[in-house]
C-alpha cells in the first residue's frame, strides 16, 4: 500500500499484516505527535467516513493500493472550527424555529428537508467539539456557564430523539414545540460554550 501524507509518500510504513484499522490508529498517533489532525482520508481515490472505517476496520492494509491522508495543524484547526461553530449554530436555531413554522404551516416536505440538513450540522459540530476534547485531553464538565447551561451531549441525545419520536408519530405540534422551545434555545448555550472553549485554548497557546 502506499501512504500519502499532504502530498508526501511514505512517511509511514504499514507494517506486514497490519489491518487497516491498526494503520489508522497509527497513523492517528504519528500525526498528533507532530501537533497535526486529520482532516480527511481517502482510499482508493474515495473519502473514507466513519461508517467505511467499521465496514473495513478488520481488511489487511496490503488488500489496498492507495491510502491517502490530509492534516492541518492542530491549533489553527481548533481555532477556526470553533470560530465556525459560533456563526453556524445562531444559524441553526433560527433554521430550527423556520421548521417549527413550516411544521405550523402544514408545509412538512420543506420542513423535514430543512430539519434533517441543520440537524446533520449541528451533529457535525458537536463531533468536531469531541475531538477537539480528544486532541488537548479537555476537562468539558469544568465549564460552566451556570446551572442551567453547560455542555451535555447526552441531553442533545435526548431531546433529537423524542423529536424523531414525534415526527414518527406524525405528532407535528409536539415535534415544532420542541424545536422552537428546547433545541433551538440549546443552541445559545451551545455557542457561549464553545466561546469558552476557544477561550480555554488560547489560554493554554499563552
Amino acid at each position: 500500500m502506499k501512504i500519502i501524507i499532504d502530498g508526501y509518500e511514505n512517511l509511514v510504513m504499514p507494517e506486514e499484516n497490519e489491518t487497516l484499522g491498526e494503520l489508522l490508529i497509527q497513523l492517528d498517533d504519528w500525526i498528533r505527535k507532530n501537533k497535526r489532525i486529520i482532516i480527511q482520508i481517502k482510499l482508493e481515490g474515495k473519502d473514507l467516513s466513519e461508517i467505511d472505517k467499521n465496514s473495513i476496520f478488520n481488511k489487511k492494509a496490503d488488500e489496498f493500493k492507495i491510502l491517502e491522508v490530509f492534516t492541518a495543524d492542530l491549533w489553527n484547526w481548533a481555532i477556526c472550527s470553533l470560530e465556525k461553530m459560533k456563526m453556524d449554530l445562531p444559524e441553526i436555531a433560527k433554521g430550527l424555529k423556520k421548521v417549527s413554522d413550516f411544521i405550523q404551516k402544514g408545509n412538512w416536505k420543506k420542513a423535514f428537508f430543512l430539519f434533517d440538513g441543520y440537524i446533520r450540522l449541528w451533529d457535525e459540530i458537536n463531533q468536531t467539539l469531541e475531538m477537539i476534547r480528544k486532541a488537548f485531553a479537555l476537562d468539558y464538565s469544568q465549564i460552566f456557564l451556570n446551572e442551567e447551561v453547560s455542555y451535555k451531549a447526552d441531553e442533545f441525545i435526548q431531546l433529537l430523539k423524542e423529536a424523531k419520536r414525534a415526527m414518527n408519530e406524525n405528532d407535528f405540534l409536539t415535534l415544532a414545540d420542541i424545536l422552537e422551545y428546547e433545541l433551538a434555545p440549546r443552541l445559545e448555550g451551545e455557542k457561549r460554550f464553545v466561546e469558552e472553549v476557544a477561550n480555554l485554548l488560547k489560554h493554554q497557546m499563552n
